[in-house]
């Protein structure tokens, strides 16, 4: 895994039989039981190996200095979303994410395992995001139910795309500091998009 530190592996000994000419020599092994990994599992049905992986040293500041797309998310509470979000953008390669202190933790267990290891390829910030929309000097693209079409905006320049929460969407006091307000048009009845799959075709569209 890219950026990713492996410290050890906890595996069956089928799996250490199958794998090990493979794992490079100063990563630790350590043999487990089925059972044994049933306990340390977070799954009904565990896999036969876990790593221990040190959580990657970021900085922002270098990040931010990248002539490139930073995605924005206020109040992202549900890991499954998050998670997804994370890995939509890893897809896209948006390689920067800023999150509000009030959006679910990073190492959510729901959260890692929606992320389908794309953690590990995006950095991701806590911070106080109307601060820092209102320091950046990148055009803002806030997504909410009324701004303009997507389809007709020239998304050609890096800039900041600004995701809110599931329930209440973006926050005025962040909204404020946002450029322009973007939408994905509706043709069918549906109130709202789920934010992981608004954030998925936003995502296209600014790199279409």
């Amino acid at each position: 895994m890219e950026n990713a530190d492996i410290l050890l592996l906890a595996a069956t000994k089928t799996w250490i039989g199958e794998h090990k000419h493979k794992i490079p020599k100063h990563i630790a092994v350590e043999e487990v039981s089925e059972k044994e990994m049933e306990k340390i599992s977070s799954f009904k049905t565990p896999q036969a190996v876990i790593a221990l992986i040190e959580i990657p040293k970021q900085d922002i500041k270098k990040s931010l200095k990248k002539e490139d797309w930073i995605l924005v998310l206020d109040g992202i509470q549900d890991p499954g979303n998050m998670g997804t979000i994370i890995r939509s953008a890893d897809w896209f390669g948006v390689h920067t994410i800023v999150c509000s202190d009030d959006c679910v933790e990073l190492y959510n267990p729901k959260v890692i395992q929606a992320t389908m290891g794309s953690l590990f390829r995006v950095e991701i910030y806590y911070l106080n995001i109307g601060e820092f929309l209102q320091q950046s000097h990148k055009i803002k693209y806030a997504a909410t139910l009324n701004g303009e079409n997507i389809f007709q905006i020239n998304f050609e320049i890096p800039g900041i795309l600004v995701i809110g929460s599931e329930s209440h969407g973006i926050r005025p006091e962040v909204l404020k500091h946002c450029t322009t307000e973007v939408s994905i048009p509706a043709y069918g009845k549906a109130e709202s998009l789920n934010a992981a799959v608004a954030t998925s075709i936003l995502l296209s569209r600014i790199r279409g």
